[in-house]
């Protein structure tokens, strides 16, 4: 098989490369209570998967802030910059190997993350990651969010495949849904901490270790 007939993965970043949701869990909870708001379980699973803008138009219409988004979102850059911590501490242990089999069979990896450029550029410098993929992929550069699914398009033109020719792997219900949009073919990283509609897989796993490249190809 040639290389430009090879499909290519499209990995998310939070819950997929580092278990961060746990993390960010916790900050977000301190970070509520600093602005002195209490947001309901309903609205903050809405926030996972989707991008940082996203989050707080929710929370801004909900809780009636008066700050604007843009200046909750630096808030939340602030506080967040300044927490020490070292995202390899949580690095998922099967993302590494996995990806160098795929870049060894030449198969194209990329990364699509909701998260801001700042966060990622910190979560793949923590990782020894930041040359690893072949595209990398911010949803602020997005005016809609996952689960709209322009981030996956984009990200598969950089790559230089069709929708059909990406698998895309994720651990929430909007970027499945996104994905889902995109017509491209999903893997869901199932975690026991954090409970997520996954149905819209075509496939679950506990574990990147659960996957391999022969894996993959049958799903297209």
């Amino acid at each position: 098989m040639k290389v430009e007939d090879t499909y290519a993965v499209i990995f998310d970043m939070d819950g997929v490369i580092v278990d961060s949701e746990p993390v960010y869990r916790i900050w977000n909870r301190e970070l509520f209570q600093r602005l002195n708001i209490t947001v309901p379980e309903e609205i903050r699973a809405q926030l996972i998967g989707g991008s940082t803008k996203r989050k707080w138009q929710l929370i801004k219409e909900h809780c009636r802030l008066s700050q604007t988004v843009e200046d909750l979102i630096q808030y939340q850059y602030e506080f967040f910059r300044a927490k020490p911590f070292n995202f390899k501490d949580v690095l998922f242990s099967g993302v590494l190997p996995l990806i160098v089999e795929l870049k060894s069979n030449g198969i194209s990896v990329a990364l699509a993350s909701s998260s801001d450029k700042e966060r990622i550029n910190r979560v793949l410098t923590d990782c020894g990651l930041q040359h690893v993929f072949d595209a990398i992929v911010s949803g602020e550069d997005f005016a809609d969010s996952k689960p709209h699914p322009e981030i996956f398009l984009h990200t598969a033109k950089l790559l230089g495949k069709s929708p059909q020719q990406c698998i895309v792997i994720e651990d929430s219900t909007n970027g499945l849904l996104a994905a889902t949009r995109a017509a491209m073919k999903k893997v869901a990283v199932r975690h026991h901490s954090i409970k997520m509609d996954l149905s819209l897989a075509d496939l679950i796993i506990d574990s990147l270790e659960e996957v391999n490249p022969t894996i993959l190809a049958k799903m297209l």
